[in-house]
């Protein structure tokens, strides 16, 4: 009998890598989920509200809720703390470290790899600045600490028998970093709860969380000098930033749940982004939706976006480049068929199939 775990990382919001967990349990629906904390009242009314888990002693850290990304430094502690020894198959959803639950030769371990740590890696300033680390002495401090974390990662990294990749950019990363391959499966995304408009309205549309390398900021300064209407959803702690040097053509809804972003697609002229993104479940909705999307080409953009077809890529990530992008795409007429056609390929039941076949193709019989 295949006893199956699923190690994920923190359960704070239901986001792509949880979607990725909805999934996996949908294959194997008797398996044990771990986590390093879970904050249950925070997914109420979601697929996973009747999740019960297995978590870490930073669970048991008072505020540990507003407190735990600061705790990165114990994560690879708390992962390694994990008993799975008892489990055939240990499938891990990672995006930090996950992947370095501890198994044992005779079990099959495959990991999900939604990016290797970007805070030891490919996102490291960003990381810093996020976190207000500009003073000289306490930025050290952090580097050095993520020096640290990046030598664990290395280190945890053959831990896996096989690897996934939610997208080729990440298995570049994860080549870089680890000198592993992986088999890249797309993440599952909920396309078919969209339903294109048979007219879009006139509003730009984007969807994010508002922190620095998103490049919300730079969106709303490339609208400010185009004056056409921009709609944003989401927060974070670029949002005052934002509310400041937003003009009348900007609309800040902050946070809204699926029903109201659905709607919002679905009518949407375009969708814009900027972040160099691992993969990006965000445009993959607003294809699905018949939205054409422009974004900086870096990233699963390129991946996601048929230049030209379902959407534009522009090269620069700035606001010149978005508003010369944005000026070329009032010129063209791209096929709102062609973009939801397009976002097909990401369906959750074409990730269960693929995913399912990667877990068999390398299980350990």
């Amino acid at each position: 009998m295949l006893n199956v775990a699923i190690v994920h990382e923190w359960l704070s919001t239901f986001g792509g890598t949880e979607r990725l967990l909805v999934e996996s349990r949908k294959l194997f629906p008797n398996a044990d989920v771990f986590a390093l904390t879970h904050f249950r009242k925070n997914f109420q009314n979601t697929a996973l509200a009747d999740l019960t888990t297995k978590t870490t002693f930073l669970q048991n850290i008072p505020g540990i809720e507003r407190h735990y990304r600061k705790l990165l430094p114990l994560m690879p502690f708390a992962v390694e703390s994990l008993d799975v020894s008892a489990y055939n198959l240990v499938i891990s959803l990672s995006h930090a470290v996950a992947h370095g639950v501890k198994t044992r030769s005779q079990q099959t371990h495959v990991s999900y790899i939604s990016t290797p740590m970007r805070y030891a890696w490919h996102m490291r300033d960003e990381y810093l600045n996020l976190h207000g680390l500009t003073n000289p002495f306490v930025r050290l401090a952090a580097n050095g600490t993520l020096n640290l974390l990046r030598q664990w990662d290395i280190s945890a990294s053959v831990r896996s028998d096989s690897l996934v990749a939610n997208s080729k950019w990440t298995g570049t990363h994860i080549n870089e970093a680890w000198s592993r391959t992986s088999e890249v499966i797309y993440p599952p995304v909920d396309v078919d709860r969209f339903s294109p408009a048979g007219e879009r309205d006139e509003y730009y549309l984007l969807v994010s969380r508002l922190v620095p390398y998103k490049m919300g900021i730079e969106i709303v300064k490339a609208f400010n000098v185009l004056g056409m209407p921009l709609v944003i959803v989401g927060d974070g702690p670029d949002l005052p930033a934002i509310r400041r040097i937003a003009k009348e053509n900007i609309k800040l809804l902050g946070y809204q749940p699926d029903s109201v972003v659905t709607d919002l697609m679905n009518r949407a002229k375009a969708f814009v982004y900027m972040a160099t993104e691992d993969f990006g479940i965000a445009m993959v909705e607003a294809q699905a939706a018949g939205c054409p999307v422009i974004a900086y080409y870096k990233g699963g953009a390129s991946e996601i976006v048929r230049d030209g077809e379902t959407g534009l890529l522009f090269k620069e990530q700035t606001a010149e480049s978005l508003i010369e992008a944005t000026t070329r795409f009032e010129t063209m007429k791209l096929n709102s068929k062609a973009a939801s056609n397009n976002a097909a390929r990401f369906s959750a039941e074409r990730f269960r199939r693929e995913f399912s076949d990667h877990i068999e193709k390398n299980l350990k019989h």
